[in-house]
């Protein structure tokens, strides 16, 4: 049995499971992550590191009604299954909270013919900067087991004779040496210009010669595209379909198979086989966009997510009039009488950069009016650059993509609304949700801070999909 992480909700009854049959391992796990990983040249005489969440409580082995079964997160799923199908020479597989703990350090200094890294590029980046590196191997050094290794000694005694600062350096510069010749699998897609930059530094890749292999793997759908290899098609951030499935397209309720959609947007549903019966239109909830549906279908390596109802509270200024019977929703696509909101994290970035903005969400809140009337809510204070709603929406008429936005502002559907706080929270610490994460007590998904809230009372839920 496999599990998401539970974007939706917090608590871990919110989280969605899949039986793992025989026959969907066979015809769409297995081969689907056999070419990616074999792609990235990985093979039975190589090495690979591999990354996997922080398990949960229930995870591992259980037991219901006498028979046995293992729970486990669908990423840590299909790492395994690339394992059990190629079978490399060695390999390391541990938790992301433990990438930075020295004896695992030492252990991928201690591996020979390393060829892949499965990581998210969150832990790449835990490497890459010295400060979150030094403090990663510091918490570790309390901890250490008694299963030294010819490595470990070797950096321990460089701690003692360096002290730990200096030694931190040097230890960071020989794990990006160890592994700057290795193909790394992850997604860019969270990654902004400054990060891409700290990443090829330690990676020691120059500039348009990034060696990496881009990939998206669901947990309904297990392995469905990658840039298998194509390192030009990787660095411009798009993903071959694989052959596995039969993929289709939902926008504004319509639904088109992907090799005939006009659209070059919408929300990826897929038909595949479970055993003898077919299974139709199965609802990933996330949005991909098209950029060729001929041949091989080739698509963006940034994979969004469809709007979805939020199942836990979050903290909303009470400066804000909130309308009776309304709920609270997320996500990257919405669409709406007139316009749509897409991508939302790229509006978000403009006003930061651009207008000094404080926050890392945004929040629109739909009136009970018989127009139907958003206001997009921000916060303002001193500090910020635009002063009023005549400057920020002279700041986004110059926003690159939000042409959408535009039109709605112009049209008066969508009404800007500034406030002196910040008009959405998390109920608790950004320190307090992680640590329960690492625990196991709560699903990764909630640590997910959304670039776009959105409110809307019931009276317009006919015109808002989601």
């Amino acid at each position: 049995m496999v599990h998401t992480s539970g974007t939706t909700n917090s608590s871990l009854a919110g989280i969605k499971w899949f039986h793992m049959t025989k026959f969907i391992v066979k015809h769409i796990w297995a081969p689907g992550m056999q070419a990616i990983f074999e792609s990235s040249k990985l093979n039975s005489n190589k090495s690979a590191v591999i990354f996997v969440p922080s398990r949960l409580n229930l995870d591992g082995l259980q037991k219901l009604e006498n028979k046995k079964y293992i729970s486990l997160y669908s990423s840590e799923f299909s790492q395994r299954i690339m394992l059990s199908v190629i079978h490399p020479a060695s390999y390391l597989l541990y938790e992301y909270k433990n990438s930075k703990n020295l004896e695992i350090v030492s252990k991928i200094l201690s591996l020979e013919n390393l060829s892949v890294i499965s990581a998210p590029a969150a832990t790449i980046l835990g490497w890459a900067n010295i400060e979150k590196f030094r403090l990663g191997l510091k918490k570790s050094l309390g901890t250490l087991t008694q299963d030294t290794n010819p490595i470990l000694e070797e950096l321990l005694m460089l701690i003692d004779k360096k002290g730990f600062n200096q030694a931190s350096i040097t230890i960071q510069d020989m794990l990006s040496e160890k592994i700057s010749n290795a193909t790394v699998i992850f997604s860019i897609s969270s990654l902004n210009s400054n990060q891409w930059d700290l990443i090829r530094s330690f990676m020691k890749w120059e500039r348009g010669a990034e060696r990496f292999t881009n990939l998206y793997v669901g947990s309904e759908i297990g392995p469905f595209a990658s840039s298998l290899g194509d390192l030009e098609v990787a660095r411009s951030n798009k993903m071959y379909i694989f052959p596995l499935t039969l993929p289709a397209l939902e926008y504004r309720k319509n639904i088109e198979l992907i090799t005939r959609t006009k659209n070059k947007i919408g929300k990826l549903l897929v038909s595949r086989f479970n055993n003898a019966h077919p299974l139709i239109n199965i609802d990933t909830g996330d949005i991909i966009t098209l950029d060729n549906r001929k041949n091989i279908p080739l698509i963006g390596g940034d994979i969004f997510r469809a709007g979805f109802h939020l199942k836990y509270p979050i903290k909303i200024s009470p400066k804000i009039k909130i309308p009776e019977n309304s709920n609270i929703y997320a996500g990257d696509l919405f669409t709406f009488r007139g316009f749509d909101i897409f991508a939302p994290r790229y509006l978000l970035d403009c006003l930061i950069n651009n207008c000094k903005l404080q926050t890392d969400s945004l929040l629109i809140v739909g009136t009970q009016d018989s127009n139907g009337t958003l206001r997009l809510i921000l916060p303002s204070d001193n500090e910020t650059g635009c002063k009023n709603s005549d400057e920020i929406i002279d700041t986004i008429n110059d926003c690159p993509r939000e042409m959408e936005i535009k039109k709605a502002i112009q049209n008066k559907t969508l009404k800007l609304k500034l406030i002196d706080e910040q008009p959405v929270d998390f109920m608790a610490t950004r320190s307090e949700i992680l640590s329960k994460v690492q625990t196991g007590d709560i699903p990764k998904g909630i640590l997910k801070r959304w670039p776009l809230y959105i409110v809307v009372p019931d009276s317009i839920s006919a015109d808002f999909n989601y």
